[in-house]
C-alpha cells in the first residue's frame, strides 16, 4: 500500500506613514539642489537594480513602489537564494506559510495569500522572466527551487500590482529573472558538501558563438544520505532534499531584433509532511503519550516530489516608435505529497502498552484501530502563458504601454486517502479525480506624463476575464464506485474584472523620490471541491467569490547622504470578500465527527489591513574594507471590519517583522580577498488561523557564510540557521492531542566555486 500511495498518488495609516516621511525629509536641512546634484556622480551604489516592474526597463529607486530587488552580485554575496523561504531574509512585509512542505506552502505579502491546503489562488502574483506561473493544488502558491537556479536577479514588489500584473497581485509580485546568454564566454561551477551527507555540483556556461547567436547551459545534482527526521520503521527520513536540473537557452540578435529560447527540466525530492503528535492525559492515556520529535513512529511514507518542464519563448523588436515584446510559456508541474494521516503505528503503541503509558481498559481497543491509515495527493498541471505588449518611446514627457495577455490552466488533482482491508470493509481505500480548466484573458495599458522635470503622474488600467470548470469525484480503490457523500462536485463561473493604479512621484532632489498610490486588484475566487462529512458542524460552500482590494500607499525612496539609502512606505488596504482558509470542525477523537478535518477556502467579508515598511542600506569603508549592511522592518495590523468574523485579524499576518543583511570584503595578503555574509529575519506576533488560535510562533533566524576568494577561486563556510533556533511553524489542537510541525534545524557546509 506504501509504495502504492507513492505512485498514485489604524486611523488612514495610524499616522506610522507620516511620521516615516517627516523622519525621512528632515534629514534633508541645509541642502541644495545643487549639492545634491554634484554629489548625485559619486552616490554609492546602493539600490541601482534595474527591475521590470512597470514592464519596462528602470531602476527600483525610480519605481513608485515598495519593493526590494536582489542583483547577481548581491546574490552570489549570499551565497544564493535557493529556496521561497529565503526570500524572507531580504524582504520586510514577506511571511512564508510553512507547512514543513514546500510543495503545499505559500508565500504572503502584506497578510495576502494565506488560504494553505485550499483551492484558493495565491494572493501573490508569482512571475518567471515576466511570465505568470502560479495556479494548481501542489505548488501552485509558491515558486520551486528551481526557478532559483542560475538567476539574474530576483524583484519582491510590495502592495497592489493589480494595474499591469492583474491577477493574484493583491499583496504584491515577485518576478525571478534567469541569467540570459551573453556575448561574453563566461560561466562559474559550483561543488557543495554538507552535513547530512549533502553533496552537489552545480554547473553554467555562457558561450557566444557569433555576434548574433549565444547559447548558456547550466545543471544541478545535489543528493543527501540522511535527515534530521527519521522513519525507523521504514528506515527512511522524511526530509531528505535531491536535486536533477538540467537548462539550455539560445539567444538571436539581429539589429533591432532580439529572440531567446529557454528549455529546462527540474525534478526534486522535498521534505515531506511532517509533524509531532502529543496525546494529552485522557481516559486512553491518563499521563498523556508524546512522540519523538525526530525518530518518528510512522508506518506510511513521508515524502514531497516535484518535476517541471518550462518551454519558453521570448522576442522584442524595437520599432523605433515602440518596443514591441512577446513572451510565449509552457510549463508543466508534477507534485506529489504522501504522509501518515494516523501519525502513528501498531509498533509504537505496543510500546507504549508493554511502558505501561495506555490505560489498562483501553487496551484492547486502541489494538484493534487501524494504524495503518496513509495519504497521498498528486497533481499535474499545465499552464501556458501569451503576453505581448508595447512600450512607446516617451515624446513630449508622455509614455505610454499597451499590452494583452492570456493565461490557461489545466490542472488534474488526485487523492489517495488509504487503510488497511479487513474482513468487514475490504476496501483499501478511496480515490479523489478532480480536473479543472482556468482561462484568463486580459488587455491592459499605462499613460506616464512628467509635468515638470520633477514630477510625474502615471496611471494603469487593466480589464481581466476570468472564466473557470471545475469536476470533481471520490470513488472507491477496490471498485470504482463513487464513495463517501459531498465529493462529487462539478461547477462552471466566469467574472470580468477592472483593476487600476495611479501614482504621483516626485523628485526634489536628484536621487530622492517622493509618491503615492492608489490602486486595485483582485484575488479570483473558486471552488471547494471536497464538500466534508455531513456530520461536520461547519458546513462547507461549494464556491467562493474574487477577493477585492483598494490600496493606498505613500512612499519615499532616497539617499539621505552618499553612502545611506533610505526607503519607506505605508499603506493601507481595504479588502472586500476577503479569503480565508478556515475547517469544518471535524477531528478524529471528536465524537461529533471523528474524521480528519476538511480545510476549504471561504470569503470571511470586508477587512481593513494597514502597515508601515521601512529599509536602510549603509555602505562605508572599514579597515579599508567594503562595508555593507540593510536592515528592513515592518509594523503590520488591521482587522475584518464585516460579517460573523468583525474584529478578528487576518491570519498569517506577523505583527512585526525584521530583515538583516551584512557583507564585509577586506584583502588579507598578496590578493587573497577575505569575506563574511549575515543575514537574518525575523516575526513576532499574528495568529495562524481565522479562528485568532493559535499564535504565530516568533522565531528570529540568522544565515552565515564566511570564506576567502582569490582571482576565479572561492572558498565559503556556510550554515543556516546559524543559531538552531526551533520554532513551530504550524499548529492543530483539540481537547485530545496536539500536532507541531517545526522548521528545520541548523545546516552547514563548505562551497568551493570557481568563477570565468
Amino acid at each position: 500500500m506504501r509504495h502504492r500511495l507513492l505512485k498514485l498518488a489604524a486611523g488612514s495609516f495610524k499616522l506610522y506613514g507620516a511620521s516615516t516621511l517627516v523622519l525621512a525629509l528632515a534629514a534633508f536641512p541645509h541642502v541644495t539642489q545643487a549639492q545634491i546634484n554634484a554629489e548625485a556622480l559619486s552616490v554609492i551604489d546602493v539600490d541601482e537594480v534595474v527591475v521590470t516592474a512597470r514592464k519596462r526597463s528602470e531602476r527600483l529607486r525610480d519605481v513608485p513602489t515598495a519593493g526590494t530587488a536582489l542583483g547577481i552580485e548581491s546574490i552570489r554575496e549570499m551565497g544564493g537564494v535557493s529556496t521561497a523561504q529565503g526570500l524572507l531574509t531580504n524582504a520586510p512585509g514577506v511571511n512564508f506559510a510553512n507547512t514543513s512542505n514546500p510543495v503545499t506552502s505559500e508565500i504572503s505579502i502584506r497578510g495576502s495569500g494565506t488560504s494553505r491546503a485550499t483551492n484558493a489562488s495565491s494572493g501573490v502574483g508569482l512571475y518567471r522572466n515576466g511570465a505568470y506561473i502560479g495556479g494548481g493544488s501542489i505548488g501552485g502558491r509558491t515558486l520551486t527551487n528551481l526557478d532559483f537556479f542560475d538567476v539574474e536577479r530576483i524583484e519582491v514588489l510590495r502592495g497592489v500590482q493589480g494595474g499591469l500584473n492583474g491577477r493574484n497581485a493583491v499583496g504584491g509580485a515577485i518576478n525571478v529573472v534567469s541569467a540570459r546568454p551573453s556575448d561574453r564566454p563566461e560561466g562559474y561551477a559550483l561543488g557543495t558538501l554538507g552535513n547530512l551527507g549533502v553533496r552537489g555540483i552545480e554547473l553554467a556556461v555562457n558561450v557566444p558563438i557569433n555576434d548574433q547567436w549565444a547559447v548558456r547551459i547550466g545543471g544541478n545534482i545535489t543528493r543527501q544520505e540522511r535527515g534530521f527526521y527519521k522513519l525507523y520503521l521504514l528506515d527512511d527520513y522524511a526530509d531528505i532534499q535531491e536535486k536533477d536540473f538540467v537548462r539550455g537557452q539560445v539567444r538571436y540578435t539581429n539589429g533591432p531584433f532580439t529572440a531567446n529560447l529557454l528549455l529546462e527540466h527540474g525534478r526534486e525530492r522535498l521534505p515531506g509532511l511532517i509533524y509531532q503528535l502529543v496525546n494529552f492525559p485522557n481516559a486512553n492515556y491518563p499521563k498523556g503519550l508524546v512522540q519523538d520529535r525526530y525518530n518518528v513512529p510512522w508506518n506510511s511514507y513521508s515524502r514531497g516530489k516535484q518535476q517541471v518542464n518550462t518551454y519558453e519563448f521570448t522576442a522584442s523588436y524595437d520599432a523605433g516608435f515602440a518596443d514591441i515584446t512577446s513572451t510565449s510559456l509552457l510549463r508543466e508541474r508534477r507534485g506529489l505529497n504522501a504522509y501518515d494521516r494516523d501519525a502513528t503505528s501498531h509498533e509504537f503503541l505496543e510500546t507504549a502498552i508493554a511502558a505501561g503509558k495506555v490505560a489498562p481498559g483501553a487496551v484492547n481497543a486502541i489494538r484493534a484501530t487501524d494504524y495503518g491509515l496513509g495519504g497521498a495527493s498528486t497533481d499535474f498541471a499545465r499552464i501556458f502563458y501569451q503576453d505581448i505588449h508595447l512600450t512607446g518611446a516617451q515624446v513630449g514627457g508622455l509614455g505610454w504601454l499597451v499590452g494583452a495577455e492570456w493565461y490557461l490552466l489545466h490542472d488534474e488533482p488526485r487523492s489517495v486517502v488509504a487503510r488497511t482491508p479487513s474482513a468487514a470493509n475490504p476496501s483499501p481505500g478511496t480515490l479523489d479525480i478532480g480536473s479543472s480548466r482556468v482561462s484568463s484573458t486580459a488587455a491592459y495599458g499605462s499613460l506616464s506624463y512628467d509635468i515638470n522635470p520633477t514630477l510625474n503622474l502615471a496611471g494603469d488600467l487593466r480589464i481581466t476575464h476570468d472564466e473557470e470548470e471545475v469536476q470533481s469525484q471520490r470513488v472507491d480503490l477496490r471498485t470504482g464506485a463513487p464513495a463517501g457523500v459531498g465529493f462529487t462536485v462539478a461547477g462552471e463561473r466566469e467574472q470580468t474584472n477592472v483593476s487600476y493604479t495611479v501614482t504621483l512621484g516626485y523628485k526634489p532632489f536628484a536621487n530622492t523620490l517622493i509618491y503615492g498610490k492608489i490602486g486595485s486588484a483582485y484575488r479570483a475566487g473558486g471552488f471547494n471541491t471536497s464538500l466534508g462529512d455531513p456530520r461536520q458542524p461547519i458546513p462547507i460552500p461549494l464556491t467562493f467569490d474574487n477577493e477585492t482590494v483598494t490600496a493606498y500607499e505613500i512612499g519615499f525612496k532616497g539617499n539621505l547622504t552618499p553612502d545611506i539609502y533610505v526607503a519607506t512606505a505605508a499603506y493601507q488596504n481595504r479588502f472586500d470578500n476577503l479569503v480565508v482558509q478556515g475547517t469544518n470542525g471535524c477531528a478524529v477523537g471528536i465524537a461529533s465527527c471523528p474524521v480528519q478535518a476538511t480545510s476549504f477556502a471561504f470569503n470571511a467579508g470586508p477587512a481593513k489591513l494597514w502597515g508601515v515598511e521601512a529599509e536602510v542600506t549603509y555602505r562605508a569603508e572599514l579597515f579599508d574594507g567594503p562595508l555593507r549592511v540593510t536592515l528592513g522592518g515592518s509594523r503590520q495590523g488591521g482587522e475584518i471590519t464585516g460579517g460573523v468574523f468583525k474584529g478578528r485579524r487576518q491570519p498569517q499576518q506577523p505583527d512585526w517583522t525584521a530583515t538583516f543583511n551584512l557583507n564585509y570584503r577586506h584583502e588579507i595578503h598578496d590578493g587573497w580577498m577575505g569575506f563574511a555574509n549575515l543575514k537574518g529575519s525575523a516575526r513576532w506576533g499574528g495568529v495562524q488561523e481565522i479562528e485568532q488560535m493559535p499564535l504565530l510562533d516568533d522565531y528570529t533566524m540568522l544565515d552565515g557564510r564566511i570564506g576567502i576568494e582569490k582571482g576565479p577561486y572561492e572558498l565559503a563556510l556556510f550554515s543556516q540557521n546559524l543559531g538552531d533556533e526551533s520554532y513551530i511553524v504550524f499548529r492543530s489542537n483539540n481537547i485530545n492531542n496536539d500536532i507541531r510541525r517545526f522548521n528545520m534545524p541548523r545546516t552547514y557546509g563548505v562551497q568551493l566555486r570557481y568563477t570565468w
